[in-house]
């Protein structure tokens, strides 16, 4: 075994955003044209493959992406054992890919004829499957039964170092500051899993879902959030389900907040989804899975937040700054000339000013901006 190789390949260990150089050396060792990383999640999710490439173009990737993450190929490799190297062509019955529009719109413009693949356990969470690939060239695919068994003695070492690599990513992006964040947070704060599990809450949250009272949450696979009322299930399911599409790459909008009413008659509860953003290391939601927060504004609760607060932290008057704060309530600007007593014309002036000054567009951006800041009751004028 190259010695050059394996501390390449062990280099990763200590910094994961050198995986490209990895594959890139292993694919100089095998003779191959490039390699990657690969997850192909279940046909029916919708969710694209995540993948990293090296020295590969992303012309054929992005059409593979789009029509042929299941093909020949990938049936085939699902059904070898984790951690074995084999060469796809070796899988299936000889001419069968030619016969194929994989073959004609990916393989034969950029010369793929074969590639060697390991699998590996990691990826196969969610009936997902994935590991490591390398496309060698027809004249390379000539030899590919011995490069397959070069690859075989590289495998544990990739592997292992893989393991290693997430543990690292886990560790990376400020995702172990989490719990330390949502703590110092003044709402009600959860984490999900890019399932829509509840992977972490803070103190507040676990108050309010022990009640029961607006929120609540199922136990079936893991824990799920709820309207606890029926009738709000569908609205509340879907907010989160858009921002979960969104973090998966197939969702485009950040989804609406959700007002949620109270059994006990307590004011109503306004729940946001923020979509998280994606680490460096593609492959760490593998171990570090927050993919959403869940912020929860509890009018009810004694607030940390004041208007003086909110003044001095975006350069707001009193009066624009006791728009926000109900905004942020869930109050709707076309319900504040009453409770405040102006005109429908001061509100609107009012809020156009809070948004040139807070960088906002719209009533639903700034009520996710001034979600951080819930009101302890009607902020002084």
């Amino acid at each position: 075994m190259d010695a050059n190789l394996l501390d390449l390949i062990y280099s990763v260990v200590a910094d994961p955003g050198r995986w490209p150089d990895v594959l890139v050396g292993v694919s100089d060792h095998l003779g191959a044209q490039g390699g990657m990383l690969i997850q192909c999640p279940p046909a029916a999710s919708g969710r694209p493959a995540t993948q990293t490439l090296a020295r590969l173009s992303e012309e054929p990737a992005a059409i593979f992406q789009e029509h042929y993450v299941w093909n020949p190929w990938t049936f085939a490799i699902a059904r070898v054992p984790f951690g074995k190297a084999a060469s796809a062509n070796s899988l299936i019955e000889p001419g069968t890919i030619e016969k194929t529009a994989f073959y004609a719109d990916v393989l034969a413009p950029w010369d793929h004829a074969d590639t060697l693949n390991i699998t590996h356990k990691a990826f196969n969470a969610d009936d997902s499957i994935g590991g490591f690939g390398f496309c060698l060239s027809s004249r390379a695919a000539e030899r590919a039964v011995e490069r397959a068994l070069e690859l075989d003695a590289i495998a544990p070492h990739l592997c292992r170092a893989f393991e290693a690599s997430l543990l690292v990513g886990g560790q990376a992006d400020g995702w172990r500051h989490l719990s330390t964040i949502l703590e110092l947070m003044p709402n009600c704060a959860l984490l999900l899993d890019r399932r829509g599990y509840v992977t972490q809450a803070n103190s507040a949250a676990a108050e309010l879902l022990r009640q029961s009272d607006g929120i609540a949450f199922e136990t079936k696979g893991g824990l799920r959030l709820v309207s606890a009322l029926a009738s709000e299930r569908q609205a509340f399911s879907r907010m989160l389900d858009n921002a979960l599409r969104l973090v998966s790459g197939i969702g485009a909008r950040l989804p609406e907040p959700v007002r949620i009413s109270r059994p006990s008659g307590a004011a109503h509860l306004l729940v946001t989804a923020v979509p998280l953003p994606r680490p460096a290391f593609a492959f760490a939601d593998l171990v570090a899975p927050a993919r959403v927060l869940v912020v929860i504004v509890d009018p009810a609760a004694k607030s940390r937040a004041t208007a003086s607060a909110i003044q001095a932290a975006y350069g707001l008057t009193g009066a624009e700054a006791r728009v926000a704060l109900l905004l942020a309530s869930g109050i709707t600007g076309a319900q504040m000339p009453a409770m405040l007593g102006v005109t429908a014309a001061t509100i609107k002036t009012q809020l156009r000013r809070c948004f040139e000054k807070t960088g906002t567009h719209s009533q639903a951006e700034l009520m996710r901006l001034f979600a951080m800041f819930p009101p302890s009751g009607r902020p002084e004028a």
